[in-house]
């Protein structure tokens, strides 16, 4: 990731350990994920407690690079939204 963006110039990590928030985000957005898949397996073949585990641990391990990288879009947004940047903070 830029640590300035290359249109603006913002600078994307205010201080230290910044993105740690995106770590929760992340989290979310991991359960968010896992209930659905859950749930269709639920619906669909019904499979023992190894058969859900397997099928979240797939669906997670196949998303986990974009979980990753969106996390840390969507704490930017929720940072910005939150605590605007001003303008001599570029």
């Amino acid at each position: 990731m830029y640590e300035d963006c290359p249109q603006c110039g913002i600078h994307f990590e205010r201080e230290d350990g910044y993105f740690m928030m995106s770590v929760f985000v992340g989290y979310v957005m991991g359960v968010v994920i896992t209930i659905p898949v859950l749930l269709i397996l639920y619906l669909t073949i019904r499979p023992s407690v190894w058969g859900y585990l397997i099928g979240a641990t797939v669906a997670l391990i196949i998303l986990s690079p974009l979980i990753f990288h969106y996390a840390r879009v969507i704490w930017m947004y929720i940072d910005q939204l939150l605590d605007p940047r001003r303008e001599n903070e570029k």
